[in-house]
């Protein structure tokens, strides 16, 4: 991540950033090259972090942390790369709609985040709604231009794609300044640190470090993530983005053999003062992950890549938001009017599995987070009916609610503290109002449509039409199409090539199939 000092060694690092980009651009197409399909990806037995809790008076009470997993997601996009489809067991909603950044509204005030609900008629359905609820923590940075940022990467090369890591960490070299500081370390040899805390004028020094690289063996302890730590805090930048950055396949344990090491280790290097990031390249399993472990412990953000174009997005996230915890304890659920809603079901989070089901969730939401949440639910008086397995009943409103029986569908009730405080948690409730209860889908922003039409390709891939009924993937991609609006990365005209495909794969029989091409 810096820059040049002679001209022999600039030529040199001329051709290694060609060599290193033409490594990972050699088509156009940033999926053509994908690894095969993770076969572990998300089966039944194995939890997630994004899970909800049940309450019988409030309904689920959805529960997150900034450790979110893309990681069912990817494994979708390498399945119909080669033309096959995902497993059904490695499907999850709620990381698919999440796997996407929404323009949602900026906190106002000494809030930390923003939340707002929208609701419209269901797309597969005109006899239920749709109901959004979108958490957004605003960022730190007041200014345009971005803060200095001070970035160590602990690199462990041991059954990770090195060619990737390199053209990936070229990226972020090409978009350090003067004013940012690199140090890179590897996790295998003798030598921990290949590059030392190096400034953002000197790209050349940092190239030939990241040509350095190798495949070794890693260390089976925590001593150079002590070592990345250490050096992070020597060259802290007050104000500036402040972090340790983990690189290596989705097995890679920085050194930890147990959870509660890492709980110890994190304990000691609070994420108030230097952020944590996790990056899995090619991952080689999704859940559990031992890097996503690391990046939920240790309060941080995990994110699998496994082609270029995600490489950019991840690091441009990484240069514009200090990703730092705004607040703990985190939990959201919704409480419906009876006099409104008649039964509801929470899309695509699953609940904690029976051992684990009193178990705390950590909660922590760090700047420039988001997350969506999608309820599908019935209207009162309606002759609509789901199976009891799906749904759940609206149960009446307590004595203490905040819920104005005749003004209001739902009533959003959010609990967080901040990152330092202790005792009972601050509360918030935001109302979802009775006028928006006939909200056509032409009247709905377009992230929701978007949202929408994610949803509905899950629910469609998972259970061939049960839930969505006569909706087909043509109607998916008619709804993804108008709600595609601003897509910097190109991920959602990415999405809607992706649902054609599914859409050539599926046989004939398939009831969700459409007309396709």
């Amino acid at each position: 991540m810096t820059k040049a000092q002679s001209v022999k060694r600039g030529i040199h690092s001329l051709a290694l950033l060609s060599a290193l980009v033409l490594a990972g651009c050699s088509s156009t197409d940033p999926n053509l090259n994908l690894p095969s399909p993770a076969k572990t990806a998300g089966s039944p037995e194995q939890e997630i972090k994004q899970a909800y809790k049940t309450s019988t008076q409030n309904g689920p009470e959805v529960l997150i942390s900034a450790a979110d997993n893309n990681g069912s997601y990817n494994n979708m996009r390498r399945a119909l790369a080669r033309s096959s489809l995902p497993g059904k067991d490695s499907i999850q909603l709620s990381e698919w709609v999440n796997f996407f950044p929404y323009d949602y509204p900026q906190p106002q005030g000494r809030i930390p985040f923003a939340a707002n609900g929208e609701i419209a008629i269901t797309p597969w359905n005109p006899n239920t709604r749709l109901l959004r609820v979108a958490i957004k923590a605003g960022d730190a940075q007041a200014s345009a231009e971005r803060r200095a940022a001070n970035l160590v990467v602990l690199v462990g090369g041991e059954g990770a794609d090195l060619s990737l890591i390199k053209t990936s960490l070229t990226h972020l070299v090409n978009q350090l300044t003067p004013q940012d500081t690199l140090t890179l370390l590897s996790a295998s040899g003798d030598k921990g640190v290949l590059l030392e805390p190096t400034t953002g004028d000197k790209k050349d020094k940092m190239l030939s470090a990241i040509s350095s690289l190798s495949s070794g063996k890693t260390l089976q302890d925590s001593s150079r993530l002590t070592e990345a730590y250490t050096l992070a805090k020597d060259h802290y930048i007050a104000d500036g983005i402040n972090r340790v950055i983990l690189v290596g396949n989705s097995t890679y344990n920085a050194g930890f053999s147990t959870v509660q090491d890492a709980s110890d280790f994190f304990a000691n290097h609070p994420a108030a003062q230097i952020s944590l990031t996790t990056l899995g390249f090619t991952a080689s399993q999704f859940s559990p992950s031992p890097l996503a472990e690391v990046a939920y412990v240790g309060h941080g953000v995990h994110q699998y890549i496994d082609n270029v174009r995600d490489s950019d997005k991840v690091w441009d996230e990484q240069l514009s938001a200090t990703q730092t915890p705004v607040a703990k304890d985190f939990s959201m659920k919704v409480e419906f009017n009876p006099t409104y809603i008649k039964a509801y079901r929470l899309l695509g989070y699953q609940a904690p599995s029976e051992e684990n089901s009193n178990a705390t969730n950590s909660g922590v939401v760090v700047t420039g987070q988001t997350m969506t949440a999608l309820y599908e639910i019935i209207p009162a008086g309606s002759s609509e009916e789901w199976s009891a397995e799906q749904y759940s009943f609206i149960g009446t409103p307590s004595a203490n609610s905040y819920l104005r029986q005749t003004k209001e569908i739902a009533m959003m009730h959010l609990r967080y503290k901040t990152p330092n405080a202790q005792g009972t948690p601050q509360r918030i409730e935001l109302p979802v109002p009775e006028s928006q209860m006939n909200n056509t889908l032409d009247n709905s922003s377009k992230d929701f449509r978007f949202a929408a039409a994610v949803a509905a390709f899950a629910q469609q891939l998972k259970d061939n039409g049960a839930s969505t009924g006569a909706f087909t993937l043509d109607d998916t991609l008619k709804l993804a199409n108008e709600g595609r609006g601003a897509d910097k990365y190109d991920l959602r005209s990415e999405f809607i090539q992706l649902v054609g495909n599914a859409q050539n794969e599926l046989p004939k029989s398939s009831p969700v199939k459409g007309q396709g091409k």
